[in-house]
């Protein structure tokens, strides 16, 4: 827009970014049969950045009036000023090329045509189908839209205008009787619109969260100790995401993460190959990052040789490398940080029957859960699906399974990699500082693991 032009062209800084950001939000939420949230919202507002004396200022205003953004360019410039004066060292910026033009996600049937009616009737029918069970004691259903449209200019040359929808729905069942009780919860997300929820069939969802947690209910605990697993495609995403992709964004190894001075090293077994990507359609899908540069793909590790971090403009100058366009923010009133998008590895030439077939004892691990990963790659993750592996056949599920390790090493171990990568991680959201949408996802993997129970 004309206003977020005259801003930038206006500014006296080196550098300076105007970004409008109008976001549309729909939730819904009901537990144990009560509507507990209903949230309908429209908000916008533009962040102005400068780079200005070596420093940063930043401002936002949720307005588009020309006296609003010029004030808030005003008070960017002095947070620059002032900061300026308490640094020791300038920043710089990474040359990029400018980006230009319209992005516009992939939506087959927008949200936008469906009412908050229809939404809410959605959630309200599928909790009273969780109910209906037996042995079902309480229910969880959620139901988010989120549609973007955002405008990046920069001093640089780059004017971006993108549109963007993401969704999520959650059916969640607990189970049991007296303190003998269990969840389940079956979730799905991505870029895209109301398909999302009648490509994966809320009665099919119900039918999955209802199953699973009652057969949870007499499920026994894993003997825990360290054993050949296969990891589905959520958990190799949360491990891709959580436990090593963290570890990857570049303003974390200038921290001090343990991947720090590992560039060139081997760091997982000659079958992984981890990539982020914002062009791929998944829950992160991101074409040009909030500094106006191309969210091109980043190979994190090849063949198993870490090769490269994700950056943002600043950290690709102090590495001497390009920027990546990982820089996210999530409205318009913060900052960009550096945040992954999806982050996968690339498949391998195993059938995934043959994976099985092949693992003659062992654990399959279905479903990420909730858990946590630092800066050295140690993670522990909640297993949702747990099951023995014997004779390569399926056998028994179990309960309360957590798996614990060091990402690297649990990577070095991988012997088996499957042919189909699935993304099963666009339901959630990142929570580094601020809120970002991301995916995750890969093959089948077969690697060793430290299992735990109860």
């Amino acid at each position: 827009m004309d206003a977020l032009e005259r801003v930038v062209d206006t500014s006296p800084a080196n550098y300076t970014e105007a970004r409008f950001h109008q976001r549309k939000k729909n939730q819904i939420t009901i537990r144990k049969g009560e509507f507990e949230d209903i949230t309908s919202e429209l908000y916008s507002g533009v962040g102005i950045r400068v780079l200005h004396l070596g420093a940063w200022g930043f401002s936002s205003v949720n307005s588009t009036e020309g006296k609003a953004l010029h004030d808030a360019l005003c008070v960017a410039v002095e947070m620059a000023e002032a900061a300026s004066r308490k640094k020791n060292q300038q920043t710089y910026l990474k040359e990029a090329v400018p980006v230009t033009g319209t992005f516009e996600a992939r939506v087959q049937d927008s949200v936008l045509d469906h009412s908050l009616e229809e939404k809410i009737d959605l959630c309200k029918s599928t909790d009273t189908a969780v109910l209906s069970h037996e042995k079902i004691k309480s229910s969880f259903i959620h139901y988010q839209e989120l549609v973007d449209s955002k405008e990046v200019i920069t001093s640089h040359g780059s004017h971006a205008l993108v549109t963007d929808s993401k969704v999520q729905f959650y059916v969640g069942a607990v189970a049991g009787t007296g303190s003998n009780l269990v969840s389940y919860t079956d979730a799905v997300g991505n870029t895209g619109g109301w398909e999302i929820i009648i490509e994966r069939s809320p009665e099919l969802m119900v039918d999955k969260a209802v199953n699973t947690a009652k057969e949870l209910m007499n499920a026994h605990y894993p003997k825990g100790g360290k054993t050949t697993v296969i990891l589905d495609h959520g958990l190799v995403g949360l491990l891709c995401h959580e436990a090593v992709g963290h570890t990857m964004e570049a303003d974390f190894a200038l921290s001090g993460a343990v991947t720090k001075d590992l560039v060139g090293e081997k760091v997982a077994s000659e079958l992984v190959t981890m990539i982020d990507s914002g062009q791929t359609h998944a829950g992160g899908w991101t074409p040009v990052d909030d500094e106006g540069v191309e969210c091109r793909d980043v190979v994190l590790i090849d063949h198993g040789f870490l090769r490269n971090f994700m950056h943002n403009r600043e950290t690709a100058y102090l590495m001497d490398t390009e920027p990546t366009g990982n820089a996210r923010a999530w409205e318009y009133d913060f900052e960009p940080l550096i945040r992954m998008r999806n982050t996968y590895i690339q498949k391998g030439d195993w059938k995934e029957e043959e994976i099985l077939q092949d693992t003659k004892t062992g654990y399959m691990l279905k479903g990420a859960g909730s858990g946590q990963a630092d800066s050295n790659g140690e993670f522990m993750f909640q297993v949702k699906e747990a099951y023995t592996i014997d004779g390569g056949e399926e056998k028994e599920l179990l309960r309360s399974v957590s798996m614990t390790g060091n990402a690297f090493d649990v990577l070095g171990t991988v012997d088996a990699a499957g042919s189909r990568v699935v993304f099963d991680m666009g339901f959630g959201a990142c929570g580094k500082q601020q809120l970002a949408k991301v995916d995750g996802g890969g093959p089948l993997l077969r690697c060793q693991v430290l299992v735990g129970g109860r």
